[in-house]
């Protein structure tokens, strides 16, 4: 018997009812659906297109069952973001004891944990309570959010707390233009909460259900050479701490703590609060079209100076890179004009293809089916024939570069609708950062680190999916992010990318050994002489003794690592708040008596 509860609200009538069974059925105790309800429930969570961070908590004896079933529906952009933009929690039901099974949005990542170390706090006073009886007993208490993170990076097995139900707008003012919004509300609904006082917030990162807490504690960027990565832009922060109780922290009156807080990795404490600048709204010009490598290259300086985004998507095998700018209005540019061509003759380079694929292996080809398929839909469709063989990968860039030259254009919309974007379905992907001179000097790395990946990846025939995306931030004074600058720094963040189109085990299991062995060794190793180091969110546990070395080194190169763990030595002096990843990477605290 399936028994489920589906936390948060959706909105919708059969999503609204199965919201509606889970609040009256599931407040205090677990208890079974009838079938109806399970169907609906189902619905429920297959219809969560716009995620918010939703939980999705199953109780069930046949979860090997129910999970392939679920991870199969996400490959279609139907229904991606039931894994795209929602933690999935599986619970086993014991005679002893319960375990959740909770699983990050591209199910590469999983841990099993005891409902007792799980927690659900809906205010400060439940977490301050449950911090501080953790801190005595010292049994970890990993923060979690939406469990985005390609990497995980949220997960402890032994031990985590939930922000979600913490996600109430505080404050908003408008003189200021400020907001003060509790650590477990998502992006999406901060932005919303700003659209009716004609505000916005001035930074955004591809994903709209990031809850507020990990979109600032990891880094989260966007791109734009004189745009910095979220963090930036947050001015005061409230913590609960396992060594020094709650503390309040700005911008103006405590300096270095409060930049090292900005970016903690939730290792300082529990963000309950945060308060961030905001900007007016505004609409955005976006511009998309496809220039050459060559012509990508030599306007590269040009495209950042002149736009407030831009974008870069590298399709390797092919001579072609995506440019997307954005840019407030202006009466000068145009506005909506679009490439011509019906919606199915966008996709003609694609669906092409998914015909001759389906002659060629003895499938069905459907034109209605293909008709009704979106951009990431077609391209998992299209990969999930032989994702690992380099002449088949060759093909599918090949369609997507011209699918791209299909659909130049310009188009007009609030900027929280441009510069979030669809990342694909289930994948690995892997993103470093690095530094690449200044704004006024370019010292060109971003392209030079590009022009030899490129050429690596094809004389090495990586099966390299599409894109190799590319992007440009501004440095923040976070001395923990990848981007630890100045206002007038320049950094790229270049992210490669695997997807997983299927829910074959085997096919998945070879995707992960390539992806996490020949593909990222080799980002690494071009990217060493650059300092590059990986985003917070996507650095995955070394695969060997001599890369868990080499990568500590790195670190301690970029990070001011001891001046850190000083701080976690004073603030969670029993590590409670950490996991195995971090302690490999940055070690323990460093007592307070020993600094």
């Amino acid at each position: 018997m399936i028994q489920g509860i589906l936390r948060k609200g959706i909105s919708g009538s059969i999503i609204g009812r199965a919201h509606e069974a889970a609040r009256k059925g599931f407040a205090n105790s677990s208890r079974s659906f009838d079938t109806t309800s399970v169907s609906i429930l189902s619905a429920a969570a297959l219809m969560v297109t716009t995620g918010a961070g939703y939980i999705i908590l199953w109780n069930s004896s046949d979860n090997d069952e129910i999970l392939p079933l679920l991870m199969k529906s996400s490959s279609s952009s139907s229904s991606s973001s039931l894994l795209s933009s929602s933690m999935m929690m599986m619970t086993t039901t014991t005679t002893k004891l319960d375990y959740n099974h909770v699983i990050n949005w591209s199910g590469t990542h999983k841990v099993t944990i005891a409902n007792k170390n799980y927690w659900e706090p809906e205010s400060i006073e439940d977490v301050e309570r449950i911090v501080k009886d953790c801190h005595k007993r010292g049994q970890s208490l990993r923060p979690i959010g939406s469990s985005l993170s390609p990497n995980g990076i949220a997960l402890n097995g032994n031990g985590m707390i939930s922000m979600a139900n913490m996600d109430k707008v505080l404050k908003i003012d408008t003189e200021k233009k400020t907001i003060t919004v509790e650590a477990g509300i998502p992006v999406r609904l901060v932005v919303e909460a700003l659209r009716p006082h004609n505000l916005t917030l001035p930074n955004l990162a591809s994903i709209a259900e990031q809850q507020m807490g990990g979109f600032t504690q990891i880094g989260a960027h966007g791109t734009g050479m004189a745009v910095a990565p979220v963090d930036e832009y947050v001015t005061n922060l409230k913590i609960v701490t396992p060594g020094r109780g709650t503390i309040e922290l700005s911008k103006e009156k405590d300096g270095r703590l409060f930049e090292l807080a900005r970016v903690a990795l939730g290792l300082l404490g529990v963000v309950v609060e945060i308060t961030m600048e905001c900007i007016p709204a505004h609409l955005l010009v976006e511009h998309t079209f496809v220039l050459t490598r060559k012509e990508a290259i030599s306007r590269k300086d040009q495209l950042l100076k002149e736009h407030k985004h831009t974008r870069f998507m590298w399709i390797p095998y092919t001579d072609a890179v995506i440019v997307v700018t954005n840019d407030p209005i202006d009466q000068d540019t145009p506005h909506n004009v679009s490439a011509s061509g019906t919606d199915e003759e966008k996709k003609k380079p694609l669906t092409d293809l998914l015909q001759e694929l389906c002659i060629e292996n003895g499938q069905e080809f459907s034109s209605d089916d293909a008709k009704g398929m979106g951009f990431g839909e077609l391209r998992d469709t299209l990969l999930a024939f032989a994702p690992l063989d380099v002449t088949h990968v060759k093909r599918c860039n090949k369609a997507e570069a011209n699918f791209w030259k299909s659909n130049e254009g310009y188009r007009t919309l609030p900027s929280d609708e441009l510069l979030q974007f669809d990342c694909g379905g289930q994948q690995w992907v892997y993103e470093v950062c690095f530094p690449s001179g200044t704004q006024e000097n370019n010292d060109n790395s971003d392209t030079t680190f590009m022009e030899v990946l490129l050429q690596k990846i094809e004389e090495k025939n990586i099966p390299a999916h599409s894109p190799i995306e590319q992007r440009w931030s501004c440095g923040t004074s976070s001395p923990m992010s990848p981007a630890a600058g100045t206002a007038e720094s320049l950094y790229t963040w270049v992210g490669v990318i695997n997807y997983l189109p299927s829910d074959d085990p085997q096919q998945r299991k070879d995707i992960t050994k390539l992806f996490n062995t020949d593909y990222t060794d080799l980002v690494r190793h071009i990217g060493r002489p650059l300092k590059a180091v990986s985003h917070w969110a996507k650095l995955e546990e070394p695969t060997s003794v001599w890369k868990a070395v080499e990568l500590k080194s790195l670190y301690l190169e970029r990070f001011p690592i001891t001046e850190f763990n000083v701080a976690r030595g004073i603030y969670d002096p029993n590590n409670i708040l950490s996991n195995p990843l971090l302690d490999l990477v940055l070690g323990k605290p460093i007592p307070h008596d020993q600094e």
